[in-house]
């Protein structure tokens, strides 16, 4: 079988039950009792254990290849999903959520290597766009099993959660051909050059925005009185605006430079930020939507400059570079979104949709730097 159907069957199953990481707080909180600046806490150290992981996904694809990374990543990820279902006290979920974090990255960089060791050159850009719509379906259908599965309980969604993962593991090990390891020499070094740096620094700026969305929605929802399905429904909107948006882009791509992507979907964000600042349910769904727009605008984006700047040979190790914005983000945002909520849900959405819009009036011009490398700008 071929590489392409392997993956998106894999990141499918596994997406089917991935919307446990958006109640992790809910998990802690509302539980076990644990108080909002604990729960911070314990998300900005799964955060932090996400730097690491996804250096180890880079590690082992590029010295064992794809195959042994997505399995290994994916079993991981299983046992910690499951040590948090099962746990009654703080430790035992603690340690679920630090074992989450450092298994959590490992599938990227594998990931994304395979579509790009496994594939003719000039059908990666189709390939890719293949993989990311069935994610986003699969996000949708992700959002329902949610909101079924949370009425037994959050608990219960990371136990389905550790189910999707075992599966997925099964299908690579079974399925996925074993794609040779990618090894250049020097190919980190490459990684680590000024630009590349640069531009993972500056990804780091929208991507916390993303993650105080993701882990901090949840906890608002919470503090509404809402029940945990109104989270799972919202999520499920997000991604289905998320599918709709992949192909309008797939579509205007070859003639929309990605600065203008990138400010548009920045300025998406900033007024789902708006409208949800706003409180109410009606809020809360129109928020989603245009948040759902907006991360489909900005992340494929970012990833696709980075992969611009990838010599030959290096994809693993490039990628896997930019993907630590995401680690970044993930130490950052729980911290700084649990104390903005302190001082009420309607000052962390401001925040977010100020900056968010500063980002989008900074990228409506390109960067002097996005000349250099071709292609970038446009």
């Amino acid at each position: 079988m071929s590489v392409i159907p392997v993956l998106v069957a894999a990141r499918v199953v596994n997406r089917l039950g991935g919307a446990g990481m958006a109640f992790l707080g809910v998990r802690l909180t509302r539980d076990l009792g644990v108080p909002l600046g604990t729960t911070g806490t314990v998300l900005a150290v799964f955060g932090l254990a996400t730097i690491p992981s996804r250096v180890l996904g880079g590690v082992v694809t590029t010295r064992w290849g794809p195959r042994a990374a997505l399995v290994g990543g994916l079993v991981a990820c299983a046992v910690a999903q499951a040590v948090i279902a099962a746990g009654s006290s703080l430790r035992v979920v603690a340690a679920g959520v630090v074992l989450l974090g450092l298994a959590y990255e490992v599938v990227e960089p594998a990931t994304q290597t395979a579509v790009v060791t496994g594939v003719d050159p000039a059908r990666r850009a189709s390939r890719l766009s293949l993989l990311w719509a069935c994610i986003s379906v699969a996000g949708v259908l992700a959002g329902v099993v949610a909101a079924l599965v949370t009425r037994w309980g959050v608990g219960a969604l990371f136990a389905v959660d550790a189910a999707t993962s075992l599966a997925a593991a099964g299908l690579v090990a079974v399925l996925l051909p074993a794609l040779p390891a990618v090894r250049v020499r020097r190919a980190w070094r490459a990684a680590l050059h000024r630009r590349l740096l640069a531009w993972t620094a500056l990804c780091c700026v929208p991507t916390t925005v993303v993650m105080v969305v993701v882990l901090v929605l949840p906890l608002v929802v919470e503090q509404d009185g809402r029940p945990p399905s109104t989270t799972a429904w919202l999520l499920a909107a997000a991604a289905a605006v998320s599918l709709a948006t992949q192909r309008m882009l797939a579509r205007v791509e070859p003639r929309l430079p990605a600065h203008l992507v990138l400010a548009s979907g920045y300025a998406l964000l900033g007024v789902a930020l708006l409208v949800w600042a706003l409180g109410g349910l009606a809020a809360l769904v129109v928020g989603a939507v245009l948040e759902g727009a907006a991360g489909t605008l900005v992340v494929g984006t970012q990833q696709a400059v980075a992969s611009r700047l990838a010599p030959a040979g290096s994809e693993a190790a490039v990628m896997t570079v930019q993907g630590l914005s995401w680690g970044v983000a993930t130490v950052v945002a729980p911290v700084l979104g649990t104390a903005l909520l302190g001082a009420g849900a309607h000052v962390l959405w401001l925040t977010g949709a100020a900056v968010a819009l500063v980002l989008a009036a900074g990228h409506v011009r390109p960067p002097a730097r996005w000349a250099a490398p071709a292609g970038v700008a446009g």
